[in-house]
């Protein structure tokens, strides 16, 4: 299953009373199943591990909601630049830096390689599906990037937008400017989620993405897979990656917690862990290097690693109708219903709304 259908059927069997005694989440699921009453309480039983402090407090605080754990943050991953280095060295470009950077490359690499009229490769590639996974995490990586705008933030005990329509008109004019003014972007590619943009980039018909460390395990099959490279993902005032920590939730309505418990710690213990996300995320422990397991690898580690210090992570409210409306939003400048300055209008009425109306109340 992709991530939208098991969040789905997590949600329909919790409503039946029934459910895994694991359940596998994006981290920004946590609060949302917290408040369905889907996960158990395991604050206790996480505070009282040994390997309790060799996960950093950031990955935790994923897996925490009003200073209670309910799950173990198991992999995470800053987004970098993918990118094909022999493509930019062909153009004789530097790797881009800023969105400046990104949309000169991004154009100067989209061409029609063959001569028959049609464009072989394209720049660059996003996320705008309405399924709201992928989509609104790039979002929230441009918009951060934007003087640090955030979807949501806490102030004097109350949740408000993190961000002025300002800095959102700027990311949306990013995708519309990419899209219609460089024609960059697949033109196709409208409504791409990552079960579209990955293939497509490990197909060769993409140069560079936003994109994760489990993009090695498409080097295999991919086109001119030695020529994959990484760096920073470009910013618009300063560096920006998402910190994505996926958690291992403990299901509300499991018989058997004790024995799931211990089946965790046994999992997610340093060199379990480390072996296990050799080709996919990285191990969400501070201790992994020191497993005998850990190999050392620039591109698809170091790169990563070195942009923690940029990361962000989601807040720690129920998303989901936050994240369906980034995505709707950046689909109305795609399909040319609004303007970025609409969208952004749009978009911080929808957040501001839903934040006063359903977080707040």
């Amino acid at each position: 299953m992709n991530y939208d259908q098991t969040r789905e059927k997590a949600i329909i069997s919790g409503q039946a009373g029934t459910g895994p005694e694991l359940i596998h989440m994006l981290g920004e699921w946590v609060p949302e199943f917290v408040q369905m009453g889907l996960l158990t309480d395991v604050t206790d039983e996480m505070k009282s591990w040994e390997d309790y402090t060799a996960f950093p407090e950031s990955t935790w605080k994923v897996a925490t909601v009003d200073g209670r754990i309910y799950g173990i943050p198991s992999v995470a991953s800053t987004r970098v630049l993918v990118y094909r280095e022999d493509l930019l060295m062909e153009a004789g470009l530097d790797v881009p830096k800023t969105w400046n950077d990104l949309r000169k490359v991004a154009k100067a690499l989209t061409k029609d390689t063959d001569g028959d009229g049609v464009i072989d490769v394209y720049g660059f590639a996003f996320c705008s599906s309405s399924k709201a996974v992928r989509g609104p995490q790039e979002f929230a990586v441009f918009l951060y990037s934007v003087d640090r705008g955030e979807l949501a933030v806490q102030k004097d005990g109350k949740w408000i937008p993190g961000f002025s329509v300002e800095q959102a008109e700027k990311v949306f004019q990013l995708y519309y400017d990419l899209m219609f003014v460089d024609k960059s972007v697949p033109p196709y590619s409208i409504g791409w989620e990552w079960e579209e943009l990955d293939p497509n980039y490990a197909a060769g018909s993409i140069a560079m993405v936003q994109n994760g460390s489990w993009m090695q395990q498409r080097m295999e099959a991919g086109y001119k897979s030695e020529s994959w490279k990484t760096a920073s993902f470009p910013y618009a005032t300063n560096p920006s990656t998402y910190m994505e920590v996926k958690v291992e939730g403990f299901g509300k309505f499991g018989d058997n917690l004790e024995a799931t418990l211990d089946f965790a710690k046994w999992l997610y213990s340093r060199d379990n862990m480390v072996y296990i996300t050799q080709t996919d995320n990285l191990p969400s422990r501070s201790d992994s290097s020191q497993s005998p397991h850990w190999k050392e690898d620039p591109v698809w580690k170091d790169t990563f690693l070195d942009n923690v210090q940029y990361g962000f992570t989601m807040p720690s409210i129920p998303l989901a109708p936050i994240m369906q409306a980034t995505m709707a939003n950046v689909q109305e400048v795609l399909y040319k219903r609004m303007t970025p300055r609409q969208s952004a209008e749009d978009f911080y009425k929808k957040v501001k709304t839903y934040l006063d109306t359903e977080v707040n109340k």
